[in-house]
């Protein structure tokens, strides 16, 4: 009798720590799909950000040239042999000013967005540090479970859940886009 009941509640222990296995891989498994989102959409605004950089750089470049090239054209309106000369140069400085307006304009969207993308991408890496996290708690949880159904020792199976519910707490707020400050621990796991 004593050896039934100790087999019956061996079955309820594994049967529990099955049923903690499927439930944290069945977490695992959505985190991962999420996590593999955020990290796609990491990697398309890290693209994002540094062809803005480069498109603003471009745009700079070009306003520079501009402005050469109208205190050019004002040193050839100054030393102009002669009125009309001076007023078709005034006419090119006007349409200059002009150009340069527009490019100082371009030059201010693109660094906007060039900065959207900086802020957007900075909002994302915590989330993706802390999917990293619950991953690596959720595997750490499920070792023990492992290890736990091998042995059989059930103080091990209460300590497992100390992982297993970090993991799932970090990883709901992961997905929830709820930024955990992890500090020191997120630059050590970086």
């Amino acid at each position: 009798m004593a050896e039934q009941e100790e087999s019956e509640s061996d079955r309820r222990f594994n049967n529990l720590i099955a049923i903690s296995i499927a439930f944290v891989a069945t977490f695992m498994a959505l985190s991962a799909i999420k996590s593999s989102n955020l990290d796609k959409s990491i990697a398309q605004t890290q693209a994002e950000r540094i062809d803005n950089w480069a498109w603003y750089q471009a745009v700079r470049v070009r306003e520079d040239m501009a402005t050469y090239e109208l205190a050019s054209l004002q040193r050839l309106e100054r030393n102009a042999p002669s009125p009309a000369e001076r007023a078709r140069l005034a006419t090119e400085i006007t349409a200059q000013n002009g150009e340069i307006t527009h490019i100082r304009q371009r030059k201010d969207e693109v660094q906007t967005l060039a900065r959207r993308s900086e802020t957007d991408l900075s909002a994302m890496q915590p989330v993706g540090d802390q999917y990293d996290l619950s991953d690596a708690l959720l595997s750490i949880a499920t070792a023990l479970l492992a290890i736990c159904a091998l042995a059989r020792v059930r103080w091990l199976f209460w300590f497992s859940l100390i992982p297993a519910a970090a993991g799932l707490i970090v990883g709901a707020c992961a997905m929830a886009r709820i930024v955990i400050s992890l500090g020191p621990l997120s630059a050590w796991l970086g």
